[in-house]
């Protein structure tokens, strides 16, 4: 094998770990702090900075644009890096 052979199969290698290890965070994982989100369950809160619109317990709005970026996860799931767990269910940037 040349070197050049050597260094596309060690390239299409590291390509391929890269990739793979991108498919274990969920597109979700992108929170965001613009606009409603469902909650996961009417039981649990809302993360800080973030309220329940006009009485409905099924969603959360955030209250200005300092609010932290979230997402929901499911309880056995990590959060992203940069995201803290926060009851369980959500992801957040604040703590």
């Amino acid at each position: 094998m040349t070197v050049a052979g050597a260094l596309s199969l060690a390239t299409i290698a590291l390509v391929a770990s890269l990739a793979a290890a991108g498919l274990g965070v969920p597109a979700s994982a992108q929170g965001q702090n613009k606009n409603i989100v469902e909650k996961p369950s009417r039981a649990v809160a809302c993360p800080s900075g973030w309220r329940t619109p006009n009485g409905n317990t099924a969603l959360c709005e955030p209250m200005g644009s300092t609010s932290p970026k979230i997402y929901a996860k499911n309880a056995k799931d990590s959060c992203a890096d940069g995201y803290f767990e926060v009851y369980r269910v959500w992801c957040s940037t604040k703590k």
